[in-house]
Parts: C-alpha cells; sequence; structure tokens
C-alpha cells in the first residue's frame, strides 16, 4: 500500500539513532568510558553498518534498582511524556531499528539484529531505504511487529490535524515531533507486512534515528476503532481524532494490556514506586540474564547511598552530590562508574513571560549567575573536571564543540547592572530593579531535587546584589507535569543528549513548525531555517559547522542558559558484573539484558 506520494529529490543519509529526552538523573564519580576522550560521532558509511546481537549469557536471578523518578507513560513519543525516567524502563522493551553499543568507551550505532534482517537504502538519488523486520519478531502478545507499527509512528509526527491551546495557539493533535518523519513521502508495506518502504523527499542525515522507540500499532487500532492504521489519512476526521486521543493518553500509567513488549523484558508491575521488569517469553532472542528486574523510585541520594552499602538493593543511578559520591568512592564493596556524558543542566526562561520576554532581563540574569561558582560548590567532588558549558549541540566530549557562552554565565554583578540600566531599568528602594511597572523577579522552577534547590539558592545569591529576584519554584511534579505544559517563568532541568543532533530539533524550534518539546516557547524562523538546512547536509564536517551556527544563533537570543555537564553515574555491588552507562537507552538500563552476578 502507497500511501502520501509528493514529488522527489536526490536524498542521502547517514548518521546515528537516539531522541533527546528530559533527564532526572546525573552526578557520579570517577572512571566509565574514558572520561576525559573525544567522541567522534561520524557515522558509518552507508552499507557498512556495525551489527548488534544481544549476547549469550548466564541465568543471573533477580537484581534490584533505584532510580529518582517514576514511570510515568509507555508512549515517551510525545512532548508531554518525553522523559528519560520512562526511557529507563522502555529500552529493553521496545526496540529500534538501530542500537546504541558501547566499544571502548565510544558510543556507536550499530543495526540491531534482533529485531530487523537488514535496513538497506536502495537508491541514494532519490533516497529509498527499505527496512526489514525479521519474521519471528513478535510484541509480547503474539502479535508480530510490522509494517503497521513503522506506520503508526510515520504516522503520528506527520499527521496534519491540529489542537488548539487555551492562548489559541495550534499544535500537532498527535503531540510527536515531525524531525526526519516529514521527509518522507510514501511509506510502502509489503504483503507480509514484514518490509517497510520508506521515500523521501529530501535528504535527512540522521535517518538511523527514525522509528525508535517503536509502539503496538495494533492496540492503537483496537483501542481507537482504526481497522487498518495503514488506511487512515487525515481526512478521517473522526478516526484521527480518535487515534490521537488514545496515542497521546491511552498509554498512560501501565495496563499489561496495552504496554506491550517487543525486546528481552517485559513489565509485570508499575507504580509511583517502583517498575516490575520480567523476561519476556515470547522473546525469540538470547534470553536476558537477570530473570526479574525490580525498579524502586528513592529521589534522595544519601538514602539511596546507604541501600546499597546495606546490601538492599544491587545498583542505584541517582544525582549524587560530593559526599555521595566521596561515600561511595570510598567503599570498596562498592564500584562505580562515571564518565563524562551527555546530560546537561540548563535554565530556559519563558519566551512569553511578561518580565522575561524581554531580552534584557534574560541577559542580566544569564550574566549574573556564576556557573563556575555552581561548579565548584556542587560539581567538583563528583567531576573534578567540570567546566561551565558553552553549547547545546555538542558536548565538550564530542568533536566539534565550540564554547558560545563564554562571555556569559561568569557571575559579573556590575555587567549585569549595567546591561539593565541601560535599557531603562531602575533599581528600587527594596534593591530590585524595575521599569513600567514590572520588577525583575521570577520564579525559577525545577523538580524536587536537593541539587537542583542548592543550584538555585546559589542563583539567588549571585543575582540579588544584581537587581534581580530569584524565586524557588520546586515541586515534585515539575518535570512531569508544569514543564510540559509551560507552567513556569524559569525552569531548570537537564535534557539527555545524543549522537543525534536532529533528535534536539523538538526542543528549540517555533511550537508551530514541530517544537512538541519546546517548553519555553522559544521561535526563531531564522534558528529554525538553519537547523533544517543543517539536517539535510550529507556532509559530515559542513553539518558540524551548521549545528555550530544553530547554536551561536540560540545564544545570541539568550532563551536559556546552559550550566554544565552532569557526568553519567551509577554504582553497584562489586559482585555484578561491570556497570555501564548509555543515556540515550535508559543509563544503567541499556544493557540490562547482559547483567550478572559474580559472587
Amino acid at each position: 500500500m502507497l500511501v502520501r506520494r509528493s514529488k522527489l529529490v536526490s536524498a542521502l543519509a547517514v548518521l546515528a539513532s537516539g531522541a533527546l529526552v528530559l533527564s532526572a538523573c546525573g552526578g557520579g564519580d570517577t572512571g566509565g568510558t574514558g572520561a576525559g576522550a573525544t567522541q567522534d560521532q561520524r557515522p558509518a558509511e552507508i552499507g557498512n553498518d556495525e551489527e548488534f546481537t544481544r549476547p549469550e549469557v548466564a541465568d543471573s536471578g533477580e537484581f534490584t534498582m533505584v532510580r529518582e523518578g517514576a514511570f510515568k507513560d509507555y508512549n515517551n513519543n510525545t512532548g508531554a511524556a518525553n522523559n528519560f525516567q520512562n526511557t529507563v524502563v522502555l529500552s529493553n522493551m521496545q526496540l529500534a531499528p538501530y542500537f546504541y553499543d558501547l566499544v571502548n568507551g565510544q558510543i556507536v550505532i550499530k543495526l540491531d539484529k534482533d529485531l530487523m534482517d537488514s535496513v538497506t537504502v536502495v537508491t541514494e538519488e532519490p533516497l529509498k531505504i527499505e527496512w526489514k523486520i525479521r519474521g519471528e519478531a513478535v510484541w509480547s502478545d503474539g502479535e508480530p511487529v510490522s509494517c503497521k507499527d513503522f506506520y503508526l509512528q510515520w504516522f503520528a509526527a506527520t499527521s496534519t490535524a491540529k489542537t488548539t491551546g487555551d492562548d489559541g495557539s495550534e499544535a500537532s493533535l498527535w503531540d510527536a515531533s515531525p524531525t526526519g518523519y516529514d521527509q518522507i513521502t510514501a511509506v510502502t508495506c509489503s504483503e507480509d507486512m514484514k518490509t517497510v518502504t520508506t521515500d523521501f523527499s529530501e535528504p535527512f542525515a540522521d535517518y538511523r534515528a527514525l522509528f525508535s522507540s517503536l509502539l503496538p500499532a495494533h492496540v492503537l487500532e483496537r483501542e481507537a476503532g482504526i481497522e487498518d492504521i495503514t488506511k487512515l489519512t487525515d481526512a478521517d476526521t473522526a478516526k484521527v481524532q480518535a487515534g490521537a486521543e488514545f496515542y497521546t493518553t491511552g498509554w498512560v500509567g501501565f495496563d499489561p494490556e496495552l504496554a506491550l513488549s517487543n525486546g528481552p523484558f517485559k513489565m509485570q508491575a508499575a507504580n509511583d514506586d517502583e517498575v516490575v521488569l520480567v523476561r519476556n517469553d515470547k522473546w525469540w532472542g538470547n534470553p536476558a540474564g537477570p530473570s526479574k528486574i525490580t525498579i524502586r523510585v528513592n529521589n534522595d541520594a544519601q538514602s539511596a547511598a546507604q541501600q546499597l552499602q546495606n546490601r538492599e538493593v544491587d545498583i542505584i543511578a541517582i544525582q549524587a552530590d560530593g559526599a555521595v559520591a566521596q561515600q561511595l568512592r570510598g567503599d570498596s564493596s562498592i564500584k562505580t562508574f562515571a564518565a563524562p556524558g551527555q546530560t546537561y543542566e540548563h535554565i530556559d526562561f519563558r519566551m512569553d513571560h511578561p518580565v522575561l520576554q524581554d531580552k534584557v532581563v534574560r541577559q542580566a540574569a544569564s550574566m549574573c549567575i556564576n556557573r563556575q561558582d555552581m561548579i565548584d560548590k556542587l560539581v567538583k567532588d563528583v567531576d573534578p573536571n567540570a567546566k561551565p558549558l558553552g553549547n547545546v549541540m555538542f558536548m565538550p566530549n564530542e568533536a566539534g564543540y565550540e564554547d558560545h557562552y563564554a562571555n556569559t554565565g561568569s557571575g559579573d554583578v556590575d555587567a549585569a547592572k549595567k546591561i539593565m540600566e541601560d535599557a531603562g531599568w531602575t533599581l528600587g528602594a527594596d534593591g530590585i530593579y524595575e521599569k513600567a511597572g514590572q520588577k525583575a523577579s521570577f520564579r525559577l522552577g525545577h523538580r524536587i531535587v536537593e541539587r537542583r534547590a542548592q543550584t538555585v539558592r546559589l542563583a539567588q545569591s549571585h543575582c540579588a546584589p544584581a537587581g534581580i529576584d530569584i524565586q524557588d519554584d520546586q515541586t515534585e511534579n515539575f518535570n512531569d507535569t508544569r514543564l510540559p505544559a509551560s507552567d513556569f517563568d524559569a525552569a531548570l532541568f537537564a535534557w539527555v543528549g545524543t549522537a543525534v543532533k536532529s533528535s534536539a530539533r523538538g526542543n528549540y524550534v517555533c511550537r508551530e513548525a514541530g517544537g512538541s518539546a519546546n517548553y519555553n516557547r522559544y521561535c526563531n524562523p531564522e534558528m529554525d531555517k538553519k537547523y533544517d538546512e543543517a539536517n539535510r547536509e550529507l556532509d559530515y564536517d559542513a553539518r558540524t559547522k551548521l549545528l555550530n551556527e544553530v547554536d551561536s544563533l540560540m545564544a545570541a537570543d539568550a532563551h536559556m542558559l546552559p550550566l554544565f555537564v552532569l557526568p553519567d553515574f551509577a554504582a553497584a555491588q562489586a559482585t555484578l558484573s561491570d556497570i555501564t552507562y548509555v543515556g540515550a537507552l535508559g543509563g544503567v538500563t541499556w544493557d540490562a539484558f547482559k547483567w550478572q552476578k559474580n559472587g
């Protein structure tokens, strides 16, 4: 069945897979994936993908792990979900055509041979890709993994159906980012539904990122009353509405009939306190080592560390502060993993806020905040090499990194005051600048995590002498509820980055251009155009240059202030096999299928 045809142009695609997700994790010790080494993320040449198959391992019994946040949503593809705490659970339940592997400290993107027979670029001009799913690949209810699952992800991302917000703004009814999918002009399913052919209208450098986090389309069909998702078009308004309703709300929480797995584990139970994963009895690959993984929630780093030292749990993945890192480092019964990663802490300013819509206030607030002081007091004991972050397209451990924020975030109170006064702001008797009836005061929202509360306290102390009042605004549901709803003045949180630079597009482009995770409502059409140009650029070095231009434009707009990179962190009983960390695949759970107990 062939759908949505349009004129095709020359195309070629390279690079790797992944998705940028909201984080609540970080912190760590020393060691791991070659701390200090530069990651060169050049992709494999077309037709030369390395292959990955989950290994044969011994039965290793039950494991218990602690992390900070609760699982909330089986469909992590929407802007409202989009949370690392979901990825921790789902990366072993929702396989993708490509897999992140960790090889000698370097992330290598490989074809997942457990799910796919092959991915073939049939032609380069125009671009046509053939995705062959393994014949034995099934969901945990026994239904086949099929072309329908690929089609659903494409349709959700490209549907033109809109929803209107309370402020009159329009957004995708399916709340899914179109990046890359909007360049697919046709999806063809083979008769046996095991081969998917995609035609592209223009180049998309990150084609390997497509069709990650597959969902069971047959579940949506059943629950939304859709006979065949591959025949659904936007003209069928009622069914599109029903499909989008289930897609965005039907998978929230956990229902074993809905939250299926096509990977080595399936969910047995889930609530706000813990998730239980067990081996998927319909899995066709090598069985996972753990028979059961219980993932508990504890957002108190000290308490979690104590649980580990008391041998109540096997593994913890927490936001360790310096004291906790030192505590675990000194315990010979515990081994820790920490390395420079791609999870970065930052402050986003809401661009339609009555005060922060004034670029001058954003610039002054960014200037008075002292990022180095934050690092010295909150991060140095965890990562002695940490420095203020100067780029959000590339991390300091990636080839291509340039610092575009060197002239801000330095704690320069005098410079901040000059910025305000040159723009007509007047220092009031209360020590806070004011102009036209507005005070230079805003709330800095964040999830309840002690290090973030300390970050806000430091920002308050930095900016109070500069006449800018920052109020602490912490709530437990901040990441889950308030952040996606743009219910904040400014927001302190982290994104988990990946080698796939197109995956950040939905965080920064205008909402009407597909910015489904653009929570601070930033919009610069020039930046959008430059980002799209970068995503079409097939030369790696030329693309790196364009992405740095994207970052430079955002830095000039002062819509956010990057703070620092959080080291990837985990700690485990010393008797366990080596615990490592790949943020894009859920942190420590990225390779849970091969965990072993050695004593």
